[in-house]
């Protein structure tokens, strides 16, 4: 039960996080690449104001993500007016670079071995981690009902304009660079900040954590459900996180041989089934044909 729940808690952040992506990619059409370096950066940040600085749950959650929010207008006002393959080099090379200090810095991050542990903020007995997880659960539900809600918005319409033509947008008088910097740093400081709810349920941290594999997932995970769509993500992330890592992994009954080659070849069905997506249905299961 314990597993499932550390396994379950992990999907509903993936949700989270590509919820956010589609704010940003799917309604605004930022190409955000650093999805993990931001995400990471919380959750560092949270870990090791705890273990090294002693600092109780809730300042250390509000100063890791208040950090990663400043390092995301930082870096979306260099580039965000650059064109999309400019942004996703420096949103890319943004998250290597955090992952590259998680490595190295080891008087603060203790390097390839790993800091932790990070205990849950509060105790329930033996169900504090399901407590958790159902707060994590009723956090990824308020930000996909607030998509839901901003679609339809007037600065909604105003996001979606900017993505659908920008100059057209600029010349109504509307200021398009300083709308996209304002979302891009607080979407991107959202994701620092459930890096930061993610620690206590890694409560160890590894740099192995920050691959890029977490940005590419969520991204599949969105261009799967469909990009345009609020449930996009979440159609995504239970076909590809919740089917291997929750199902295939966890209860399917595996060769010992075999189970070693998973992770392998849950990447090349992920690619699959993206190619077969882009092929058959490029706005995804939940867009139209």
């Amino acid at each position: 039960m314990a597993y499932f729940i550390f396994v379950f808690s992990g999907i509903i952040i993936y949700i989270a996080l590509a919820n956010l992506l589609h704010l940003q990619f799917g309604l605004t059409g930022i190409v955000n690449f650093g999805v993990v370096g931001f995400w990471g950066l919380g959750m560092y940040g949270t870990t090791v104001l705890i273990v090294q600085y002693d600092l109780p749950f809730l300042i250390a959650v509000l100063l890791a993500a208040g950090v990663t929010t400043a390092l995301a207008y930082l870096l979306g006002w260099l580039v965000l007016d650059l064109d999309s393959q400019a942004i996703i080099v420096a949103t890319l090379a943004f998250s290597t670079i955090v992952s590259y200090l998680a490595i190295t810095e080891k008087w603060l991050t203790k390097g390839v071995i790993g800091i932790g542990t990070v205990s849950f903020p509060f105790d329930a007995g033996r169900r504090t981690d399901l407590v958790y997880m159902a707060f994590l659960v009723l956090l990824t539900a308020g930000m996909m009902w607030y998509a839901s809600k901003l679609k339809d918005a007037p600065y909604g319409r105003l996001l979606q304009a900017i993505q659908d033509n920008e100059p057209l947008a600029r010349g109504l008088g509307k200021s398009t660079s300083q709308e996209k910097l304002i979302f891009f740093t607080v979407t991107s400081g959202m994701m620092g900040l459930l890096g930061a709810l993610h620690a206590p349920v890694n409560q160890f941290l590894t740099p192995t954590l920050l691959a890029p594999g977490v940005t590419f997932t969520v991204w599949i995970a969105l261009i799967l459900g469909g990009k345009r769509h609020v449930l996009g993500g979440l159609i995504g992330v239970l076909v590809t996180v919740g089917l291997f890592d929750l199902i295939i992994e966890t209860y399917l009954p595996l060769p010992t041989n075999f189970t070693i080659l998973v992770p392998n070849i849950k990447l090349m069905l992920y690619g699959l089934m993206l190619m077969l997506i882009l092929m058959f249905r490029p706005l995804g299961i939940l867009g139209d044909r």
